[in-house]
């Protein structure tokens, strides 16, 4: 497998998790990209409630929700993330889709603020097998890269609620995909 092309941002700290997931890349693949069903599949009180490819005009969603470099991509969160629905605010954050690798299942995205120096988010997701090429068990991995002032706030007051929250969509991403 070829390594993650280089960060575009400059990073403060990064979130990560893994999974082995008892199906093959292609499925997994399929899953994560269907931005339409994550309310379906990603009930679990977990950090991203939804997830739609927009306009750069209207930011109203695109009729098809292909995910393509450069697109914009709207997530509706918890702020801050949490595992529990009770009291706790929504927001919405704008990305740009920046990969999408069908061929080597990678897809990226990146938080969109002209006030770089101020907070960077970059998020990436990768499928591998975990045997032999064509191995019926993929892992998957997601990290996202924190950078500027903020993100040592984010760490320090928020870290372990991210964490925890990867590990809940990761969770999550294995039980629809199985």
């Amino acid at each position: 497998v070829p390594p993650l092309p280089p960060l575009t941002t400059s990073s403060v700290f990064a979130i990560r998790s893994s999974i082995s997931i008892d199906a093959p890349k292609q499925k997994v693949w399929d899953v994560l990209l269907d931005f339409p069903s994550y309310g379906e599949w990603c009930v679990v009180p977990t950090m991203t409630r939804s997830q739609r490819v927009i306009s750069d005009h209207d930011k109203t969603p695109l009729l098809s929700q292909t995910p393509v470099p450069g697109r914009r991509l709207r997530l509706r969160l918890h702020t801050p993330p949490t595992m529990d629905n009770a009291g706790t605010k929504s927001s919405t954050v704008d990305e740009i889709l920046t990969h999408v690798d069908d061929a080597n299942f990678r897809l990226a995205w990146r938080f969109t603020t002209p006030a770089c120096w101020l907070i960077t988010a970059e998020r990436w997701q990768v499928l591998r097998d975990s045997g032999p090429e064509g191995s019926q068990t993929t892992i998957y991995e997601t990290w996202e890269f924190f950078g500027g002032l903020l993100a040592y706030l984010i760490w320090f007051f928020m870290r372990a609620k991210l964490q925890s929250s990867f590990d809940v969509m990761s969770r999550a991403l294995k039980d629809r995909a199985e």
